[in-house]
Protein backbone atom coordinates (compact mmCIF):
# COMPACT_ATOMS: atom_id res chain seq x y z
CA UNK A 1 0.00 0.00 0.00
CA UNK A 2 1.31 3.78 -0.80
CA UNK A 3 0.60 7.02 0.42
CA UNK A 4 -1.01 9.33 -2.19
CA UNK A 5 0.97 12.29 -0.36
CA UNK A 6 -2.38 13.95 1.04
CA UNK A 7 -2.90 10.83 3.46
CA UNK A 8 -5.28 8.82 0.67
CA UNK A 9 -3.70 5.29 0.74
CA UNK A 10 -3.39 4.61 -3.02
CA UNK A 11 -2.64 1.72 -5.92
CA UNK A 12 -0.73 2.84 -8.88
CA UNK A 13 -2.14 2.27 -12.61
CA UNK A 14 0.45 -0.42 -13.10
CA UNK A 15 -0.38 -2.06 -10.21
CA UNK A 16 -4.40 -1.80 -11.01
CA UNK A 17 -3.98 -2.49 -14.69
CA UNK A 18 -1.69 -5.92 -13.78
CA UNK A 19 -4.13 -7.21 -10.75
CA UNK A 20 -7.41 -6.29 -13.09
CA UNK A 21 -5.97 -8.61 -15.88
CA UNK A 22 -5.59 -11.09 -13.80
CA UNK A 23 -9.23 -11.04 -13.06
CA UNK A 24 -8.99 -10.36 -9.17
CA UNK A 25 -11.94 -9.01 -8.00
CA UNK A 26 -12.02 -5.25 -7.66
CA UNK A 27 -14.49 -2.40 -7.50
CA UNK A 28 -13.33 0.73 -9.42
CA UNK A 29 -15.59 3.42 -8.38
CA UNK A 30 -15.55 6.00 -10.51
CA UNK A 31 -16.23 9.54 -9.47
CA UNK A 32 -16.00 11.62 -12.33
CA UNK A 33 -18.89 13.67 -13.83
CA UNK A 34 -20.90 12.01 -15.57
CA UNK A 35 -19.59 13.01 -19.09
CA UNK A 36 -16.42 12.08 -18.59
CA UNK A 37 -17.22 8.00 -17.32
CA UNK A 38 -19.17 8.26 -20.61
CA UNK A 39 -16.22 9.10 -23.03
CA UNK A 40 -12.94 7.33 -21.67
CA UNK A 41 -12.78 4.42 -19.00
CA UNK A 42 -9.84 2.08 -17.84
CA UNK A 43 -10.15 -0.97 -20.06
CA UNK A 44 -7.84 -3.74 -18.67
CA UNK A 45 -7.85 -7.26 -20.49
CA UNK A 46 -10.98 -8.83 -17.76
CA UNK A 47 -13.94 -7.47 -17.15
CA UNK A 48 -13.88 -4.63 -13.85
CA UNK A 49 -16.65 -4.45 -12.22
CA UNK A 50 -17.28 -1.15 -12.03
CA UNK A 51 -19.81 2.32 -10.23
CA UNK A 52 -20.24 5.16 -11.32
CA UNK A 53 -20.64 7.90 -8.63
CA UNK A 54 -19.78 11.34 -9.29
CA UNK A 55 -17.97 13.21 -6.62
CA UNK A 56 -20.78 15.82 -5.88
CA UNK A 57 -22.82 13.28 -4.93
CA UNK A 58 -20.68 12.07 -1.80
CA UNK A 59 -20.40 15.97 -0.90
CA UNK A 60 -24.02 16.23 -1.07
CA UNK A 61 -24.73 13.12 0.95
CA UNK A 62 -22.08 10.65 1.70
CA UNK A 63 -24.12 8.57 3.81
CA UNK A 64 -26.36 7.77 0.93
CA UNK A 65 -23.40 7.02 -1.70
CA UNK A 66 -21.43 4.94 0.46
CA UNK A 67 -24.31 2.72 1.64
CA UNK A 68 -24.75 1.72 -2.51
CA UNK A 69 -20.87 0.30 -2.09
CA UNK A 70 -20.68 -3.59 -1.98
CA UNK A 71 -18.70 -4.65 1.02
CA UNK A 72 -17.65 -7.98 -1.24
CA UNK A 73 -14.59 -6.82 -3.28
CA UNK A 74 -11.74 -4.26 -2.52
CA UNK A 75 -12.36 -0.44 -3.68
CA UNK A 76 -10.02 1.35 -5.44
CA UNK A 77 -11.58 5.27 -6.51
CA UNK A 78 -10.61 6.61 -9.97
CA UNK A 79 -11.16 10.51 -10.66
CA UNK A 80 -9.30 12.94 -13.35
CA UNK A 81 -6.13 13.45 -11.51
CA UNK A 82 -6.12 11.59 -8.08
CA UNK A 83 -7.58 14.58 -6.39
CA UNK A 84 -10.96 14.06 -5.54
CA UNK A 85 -10.58 10.76 -5.19
CA UNK A 86 -8.85 10.83 -2.50
CA UNK A 87 -11.45 13.21 -0.85
CA UNK A 88 -13.73 10.65 -1.43
CA UNK A 89 -11.41 7.42 0.06
CA UNK A 90 -11.20 9.49 3.17
CA UNK A 91 -14.98 10.02 3.54
CA UNK A 92 -14.65 5.83 2.90
CA UNK A 93 -12.36 5.13 5.53
CA UNK A 94 -13.40 7.46 8.02
CA UNK A 95 -16.77 5.55 7.62
CA UNK A 96 -14.97 1.97 7.89
CA UNK A 97 -15.34 1.38 4.61
CA UNK A 98 -11.12 0.18 3.18
CA UNK A 99 -10.45 1.87 -0.22
CA UNK A 100 -7.49 3.17 -2.06
CA UNK A 101 -7.15 5.88 -4.47
CA UNK A 102 -5.94 5.49 -8.09
CA UNK A 103 -2.82 7.69 -8.01
CA UNK A 104 -3.00 10.60 -10.54
CA UNK A 105 -6.56 9.47 -11.93
CA UNK A 106 -7.51 8.83 -15.86
CA UNK A 107 -4.73 11.12 -16.96
CA UNK A 108 -1.99 8.82 -14.74
CA UNK A 109 -3.59 6.18 -16.56
CA UNK A 110 -3.48 7.84 -19.94
CA UNK A 111 0.28 8.02 -19.73
CA UNK A 112 1.28 4.86 -18.33
CA UNK A 113 3.38 2.65 -20.31
CA UNK A 114 3.81 -1.10 -20.28
CA UNK A 115 6.73 -3.06 -21.96
CA UNK A 116 5.98 -6.40 -23.08
CA UNK A 117 8.88 -8.59 -25.22
CA UNK A 118 7.59 -9.56 -28.73
CA UNK A 119 8.43 -13.00 -29.45
CA UNK A 120 11.02 -13.29 -31.57
CA UNK A 121 12.15 -16.32 -33.62
CA UNK A 122 15.42 -15.11 -35.38
CA UNK A 123 18.77 -15.32 -33.01
CA UNK A 124 20.71 -12.25 -32.03
CA UNK A 125 18.43 -9.69 -31.16
CA UNK A 126 14.73 -8.72 -29.50
CA UNK A 127 12.23 -6.21 -29.71
CA UNK A 128 9.81 -5.04 -26.71
CA UNK A 129 6.61 -3.17 -27.25
CA UNK A 130 5.89 -0.72 -25.07
CA UNK A 131 1.85 -0.25 -24.50
CA UNK A 132 0.48 2.68 -23.76
CA UNK A 133 -2.73 1.45 -22.45
CA UNK A 134 -4.71 4.17 -21.65
CA UNK A 135 -4.36 5.51 -25.21
CA UNK A 136 -3.69 2.31 -27.36
CA UNK A 137 -0.49 3.68 -28.46
CA UNK A 138 2.23 1.37 -28.99
CA UNK A 139 6.00 1.98 -29.61
CA UNK A 140 8.95 -0.57 -30.18
CA UNK A 141 12.77 -0.82 -28.64
CA UNK A 142 14.55 -3.21 -30.65
CA UNK A 143 17.93 -3.93 -28.96
CA UNK A 144 20.71 -6.46 -30.20
CA UNK A 145 23.70 -6.01 -28.12
CA UNK A 146 23.97 -3.05 -26.58
CA UNK A 147 22.63 -1.09 -29.87
CA UNK A 148 19.37 -0.10 -29.55
CA UNK A 149 16.30 1.60 -31.97
CA UNK A 150 12.99 3.06 -30.34
CA UNK A 151 9.99 3.54 -32.76
CA UNK A 152 7.39 5.76 -32.48
CA UNK A 153 8.01 6.95 -28.54
CA UNK A 154 5.35 8.83 -26.86
CA UNK A 155 6.31 12.11 -25.20
CA UNK A 156 7.72 10.46 -21.96
CA UNK A 157 11.10 10.48 -22.63
CA UNK A 158 12.42 9.81 -19.39
CA UNK A 159 10.60 6.25 -19.34
CA UNK A 160 12.51 5.24 -22.91
CA UNK A 161 16.18 6.66 -21.53
CA UNK A 162 15.27 4.52 -18.14
CA UNK A 163 14.05 1.67 -20.26
CA UNK A 164 17.42 1.66 -21.91
CA UNK A 165 19.72 1.80 -19.17
CA UNK A 166 17.74 -1.24 -17.80
CA UNK A 167 18.67 -3.46 -20.72
CA UNK A 168 21.97 -2.06 -20.88
CA UNK A 169 21.52 -0.66 -24.43
CA UNK A 170 22.44 2.75 -25.84
CA UNK A 171 20.59 3.91 -28.30
CA UNK A 172 21.80 4.68 -31.45
CA UNK A 173 18.42 5.68 -33.92
CA UNK A 174 15.26 7.03 -33.27
CA UNK A 175 12.32 6.56 -35.77
CA UNK A 176 9.21 7.94 -36.43
CA UNK A 177 6.86 5.94 -38.49
CA UNK A 178 4.96 8.96 -39.61
CA UNK A 179 3.94 12.15 -38.76
CA UNK A 180 1.20 11.52 -35.44
CA UNK A 181 -1.76 13.08 -34.68
CA UNK A 182 -3.30 11.71 -31.51
CA UNK A 183 -0.42 11.98 -29.19
CA UNK A 184 2.67 14.15 -29.00
CA UNK A 185 5.90 12.34 -30.42
CA UNK A 186 9.16 11.63 -28.14
CA UNK A 187 10.51 11.38 -30.96
CA UNK A 188 13.04 13.93 -32.01
CA UNK A 189 13.66 15.26 -27.94
CA UNK A 190 14.67 11.58 -27.05
CA UNK A 191 17.22 11.26 -29.99
CA UNK A 192 18.48 15.18 -29.40
CA UNK A 193 19.30 13.80 -25.95
CA UNK A 194 21.00 11.13 -26.96
CA UNK A 195 22.64 12.76 -30.05
CA UNK A 196 21.50 10.54 -32.48
CA UNK A 197 19.77 10.38 -35.65
CA UNK A 198 15.95 11.18 -35.86
CA UNK A 199 13.88 10.01 -38.95
CA UNK A 200 10.24 10.36 -40.01
CA UNK A 201 8.99 11.50 -43.40
CA UNK A 202 6.33 14.51 -43.35
CA UNK A 203 5.48 14.21 -47.23
CA UNK A 204 5.70 16.98 -49.55
CA UNK A 205 2.78 18.75 -48.88
CA UNK A 206 4.07 19.34 -45.28
CA UNK A 207 6.90 21.88 -43.71
CA UNK A 208 8.82 19.34 -41.26
CA UNK A 209 11.21 21.92 -38.87
CA UNK A 210 12.77 18.92 -36.92
CA UNK A 211 16.40 18.12 -37.77
CA UNK A 212 16.23 14.91 -39.43
CA UNK A 213 17.99 12.13 -41.13
CA UNK A 214 15.97 11.43 -44.85
CA UNK A 215 15.46 8.00 -45.44
CA UNK A 216 14.50 6.52 -48.72
CA UNK A 217 12.21 3.71 -49.91
CA UNK A 218 14.13 0.19 -49.77
CA UNK A 219 17.07 1.24 -47.52
CA UNK A 220 18.47 -1.05 -44.86
CA UNK A 221 19.50 -0.01 -41.76
CA UNK A 222 22.05 -2.23 -39.37
CA UNK A 223 21.67 -2.50 -36.04
CA UNK A 224 25.04 -4.34 -33.84
CA UNK A 225 28.19 -5.37 -35.56
CA UNK A 226 28.48 -8.51 -35.23
CA UNK A 227 27.72 -11.54 -37.07
CA UNK A 228 25.55 -12.95 -34.06
CA UNK A 229 23.91 -9.88 -33.21
CA UNK A 230 22.94 -8.21 -36.04
CA UNK A 231 19.31 -6.80 -37.48
CA UNK A 232 18.39 -5.05 -39.99
CA UNK A 233 15.44 -2.72 -40.46
CA UNK A 234 14.65 -2.22 -43.84
CA UNK A 235 12.59 1.12 -44.72
CA UNK A 236 8.94 0.60 -46.82
CA UNK A 237 7.25 3.63 -48.04
CA UNK A 238 3.58 2.90 -47.28
CA UNK A 239 1.70 6.41 -48.07
CA UNK A 240 -2.12 6.85 -47.54
CA UNK A 241 -2.83 7.54 -44.01
CA UNK A 242 0.00 10.16 -44.51
CA UNK A 243 1.76 10.84 -46.97
CA UNK A 244 5.23 10.22 -45.79
CA UNK A 245 4.00 7.00 -43.96
CA UNK A 246 6.44 4.48 -43.48
CA UNK A 247 7.15 0.91 -42.09
CA UNK A 248 9.97 -0.73 -40.99
CA UNK A 249 10.60 -4.35 -41.63
CA UNK A 250 12.31 -5.76 -38.75
CA UNK A 251 14.82 -8.75 -39.50
CA UNK A 252 12.94 -11.22 -41.73
CA UNK A 253 9.02 -10.96 -40.82
CA UNK A 254 8.63 -8.46 -38.31
CA UNK A 255 6.59 -5.40 -39.85
CA UNK A 256 6.12 -2.80 -37.83
CA UNK A 257 2.90 -0.96 -39.96
CA UNK A 258 2.97 2.04 -38.32
CA UNK A 259 -1.06 3.58 -38.88
CA UNK A 260 -1.04 2.01 -42.09
CA UNK A 261 -2.68 -1.10 -40.96
CA UNK A 262 -4.37 -2.11 -37.53
CA UNK A 263 -5.54 -5.49 -36.77
CA UNK A 264 -9.30 -4.17 -37.03
CA UNK A 265 -8.90 -2.12 -39.69
CA UNK A 266 -6.77 0.52 -41.84
CA UNK A 267 -5.65 3.97 -41.03
CA UNK A 268 -8.12 6.66 -42.06
CA UNK A 269 -7.17 8.56 -45.10
CA UNK A 270 -8.94 11.70 -44.30
CA UNK A 271 -6.82 13.70 -41.64
CA UNK A 272 -5.74 15.85 -43.99
CA UNK A 273 -8.63 16.51 -45.71
CA UNK A 274 -7.85 14.53 -48.65
CA UNK A 275 -10.14 11.25 -48.40
CA UNK A 276 -10.47 10.89 -52.02
CA UNK A 277 -6.38 11.31 -53.03
CA UNK A 278 -5.28 9.73 -49.80
CA UNK A 279 -7.38 6.90 -50.06
CA UNK A 280 -6.23 5.97 -53.63
CA UNK A 281 -2.81 6.00 -52.29
CA UNK A 282 -3.29 3.91 -49.23
CA UNK A 283 -5.19 1.37 -51.47
CA UNK A 284 -2.13 0.85 -53.83
CA UNK A 285 -0.16 0.29 -50.27
CA UNK A 286 -2.01 -2.39 -49.08
CA UNK A 287 -2.45 -4.00 -52.28
CA UNK A 288 0.93 -3.67 -53.55
CA UNK A 289 3.09 -3.08 -50.93
CA UNK A 290 1.95 -5.46 -47.85
CA UNK A 291 0.38 -7.90 -50.68
CA UNK A 292 4.36 -8.39 -52.00
CA UNK A 293 5.00 -10.01 -48.01
CA UNK A 294 4.53 -13.68 -47.49
CA UNK A 295 1.56 -14.24 -45.05
CA UNK A 296 3.63 -15.35 -42.23
CA UNK A 297 4.80 -11.38 -41.83
CA UNK A 298 4.20 -10.14 -38.21
CA UNK A 299 2.16 -7.19 -38.24
CA UNK A 300 2.98 -4.89 -35.33
CA UNK A 301 0.70 -1.72 -35.44
CA UNK A 302 1.39 1.87 -34.23
CA UNK A 303 -2.38 1.54 -32.38
CA UNK A 304 -4.84 -0.83 -31.30
CA UNK A 305 -8.64 -0.32 -30.24
CA UNK A 306 -9.09 -1.73 -27.22
CA UNK A 307 -7.97 -5.11 -24.84
CA UNK A 308 -9.33 -7.68 -27.20
CA UNK A 309 -6.51 -7.06 -29.54
CA UNK A 310 -3.89 -7.78 -27.10
CA UNK A 311 -2.85 -11.30 -27.47
CA UNK A 312 -2.55 -13.82 -24.46
CA UNK A 313 1.36 -13.15 -24.57
CA UNK A 314 0.65 -9.40 -23.53
CA UNK A 315 1.47 -8.82 -27.64
CA UNK A 316 -0.85 -6.58 -30.22
CA UNK A 317 0.05 -8.56 -33.56
CA UNK A 318 -1.16 -10.51 -35.69
CA UNK A 319 -0.03 -12.91 -38.83
CA UNK A 320 -1.02 -10.89 -42.18
CA UNK A 321 -2.10 -13.95 -43.63
CA UNK A 322 -4.89 -13.97 -40.95
CA UNK A 323 -5.35 -9.81 -41.56
CA UNK A 324 -6.03 -10.42 -45.42
CA UNK A 325 -8.66 -12.69 -44.47
CA UNK A 326 -10.12 -11.51 -41.54
CA UNK A 327 -10.21 -7.36 -42.53
CA UNK A 328 -12.86 -6.23 -45.61
CA UNK A 329 -10.99 -3.50 -46.32
CA UNK A 330 -7.95 -5.72 -47.51
CA UNK A 331 -10.59 -8.37 -49.60
CA UNK A 332 -11.72 -5.11 -51.65
CA UNK A 333 -9.81 -4.93 -55.06
CA UNK A 334 -11.75 -2.18 -56.80
CA UNK A 335 -9.76 1.16 -56.24
CA UNK A 336 -13.09 3.22 -56.41
CA UNK A 337 -15.27 0.62 -53.86
CA UNK A 338 -12.51 1.05 -51.60
CA UNK A 339 -12.07 4.70 -51.27
CA UNK A 340 -15.73 4.84 -50.90
CA UNK A 341 -15.67 2.52 -47.91
CA UNK A 342 -13.53 4.47 -46.60
CA UNK A 343 -15.50 7.82 -46.81
CA UNK A 344 -18.45 6.18 -45.40
CA UNK A 345 -16.79 5.06 -42.57
CA UNK A 346 -15.15 8.00 -41.48
CA UNK A 347 -16.25 10.53 -39.25
CA UNK A 348 -14.66 13.64 -37.61
CA UNK A 349 -11.58 13.92 -35.49
CA UNK A 350 -10.98 15.48 -32.28
CA UNK A 351 -10.20 18.75 -32.59
CA UNK A 352 -6.80 18.34 -31.07
CA UNK A 353 -6.05 16.57 -33.61
CA UNK A 354 -5.08 19.69 -36.20
CA UNK A 355 -2.54 20.93 -32.64
CA UNK A 356 -0.85 17.94 -32.46
CA UNK A 357 0.28 17.55 -35.90
CA UNK A 358 1.76 20.68 -35.87
CA UNK A 359 3.24 20.45 -32.95
CA UNK A 360 5.18 17.18 -34.33
CA UNK A 361 6.03 19.23 -37.38
CA UNK A 362 8.70 21.27 -35.35
CA UNK A 363 9.96 22.35 -32.85
CA UNK A 364 7.26 24.82 -30.80
CA UNK A 365 6.71 25.41 -26.71
CA UNK A 366 3.95 23.49 -25.53
CA UNK A 367 2.49 24.06 -21.86
CA UNK A 368 2.76 20.19 -20.60
CA UNK A 369 -1.01 20.80 -19.25
CA UNK A 370 -2.04 21.62 -22.53
CA UNK A 371 -0.04 18.64 -23.78
CA UNK A 372 -1.85 16.65 -21.14
CA UNK A 373 -5.32 17.81 -22.44
CA UNK A 374 -4.80 17.19 -25.78
CA UNK A 375 -3.55 13.58 -25.33
CA UNK A 376 -6.86 12.90 -22.79
CA UNK A 377 -8.87 9.80 -24.58
CA UNK A 378 -8.04 6.95 -26.98
CA UNK A 379 -6.88 7.66 -30.09
CA UNK A 380 -9.04 7.75 -33.23
CA UNK A 381 -6.70 7.47 -36.08
CA UNK A 382 -8.33 4.14 -37.38
CA UNK A 383 -11.15 3.52 -40.23
CA UNK A 384 -14.19 1.95 -39.09
CA UNK A 385 -14.50 -1.62 -40.28
CA UNK A 386 -16.16 -1.48 -43.47
CA UNK A 387 -18.89 -3.74 -45.08
CA UNK A 388 -17.29 -7.21 -46.12
CA UNK A 389 -16.87 -7.28 -50.32
CA UNK A 390 -19.54 -9.24 -52.05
Amino acid sequence: MTDAGDGAPSIDVGELLSRADAGERLLLLDVRNDDEFETWRPEPRQPLATLHIPYFNFIENAETSIARLPRDAEIVVLCAQGGSSAMVVDMLREAGVPARNVAGGMVAYGEYLQPVAVPVDEPGWEMWQVNRRGKGCLSYVIRTGRAAIVVDPSRDVPWYERFLQRLGARLVRVLDTHVHADHLSGGPRLAARAGVPYSVDAGADFELRHAVEPLVDGQELSLGGEPDSTVRVQVMATPGHTPGSTSYLVGRRYLLTGDTLFLASVGRPDLGGRVREWGQVLFHTLRERFGALPPDTVVLPAHYAGPAEIGPDGVVSRRLGELRRALPELRLTDETAFVEAMRRALKSPPAAYDEIVRANLGPVPIDPERATEWELGKNQCAAANTPAPS
